[in-house]
């Protein structure tokens, strides 16, 4: 068995993004040398996330959309009450939305690697998902296989 780790930079430029990182991490999995395993993407930010979907502009807007009506902007979160809480950074951001989606959406996804390449499907795509950006980020792959 083989295990292969790869650190991606990525930079995001927006407080909202959805970044396609499905070419990366296949770049990846072809550097690793493994035909069949398996591939975890992993978030180690707590206000950004992993997932799958369709890259598609229209269905993006939706996602954004929902996100914003689930976890508004413009209502008080605890975590942003500087004053109270306790071991805040100097440089800490009023990002309570940020963290909530987070929690909801998740920090990674595990994929099949298959002959090589990652298993997805026809209109899977694998997506940073920045929401409290722009920002310096990274993203862990892990794959294990043979």
């Amino acid at each position: 068995m083989k295990i292969f780790s790869r650190t991606i930079a990525l930079e995001t430029k927006k407080q909202f993004e959805l970044v396609d990182i499905t070419s990366l991490v296949q770049t990846a999995v072809v550097n690793s040398g493994i035909k069949d395993g398996c591939a975890t993407i992993f978030s180690p930010h707590t206000t950004a996330a992993i997932r799958l979907n369709h890259n598609e502009p229209l269905l993006m807007q939706d996602i954004m959309k929902t996100l914003y009506r689930l976890v508004p902007l413009d209502i008080s979160y605890s975590h942003d009450l500087f004053e109270v809480r306790q071991n805040v950074a100097p440089n800490e951001r009023s990002n309570g939305h940020a963290h909530v989606k987070a929690f909801l959406l998740g920090s990674s996804e595990s994929l099949i690697v298959e002959k090589g390449q990652l298993a997805l499907g026809g209109k899977q795509s694998i997506f940073f998902v920045e929401l409290d950006g722009g920002r310096e980020r990274e993203i862990k792959v892990k794959i294990i296989g043979e």
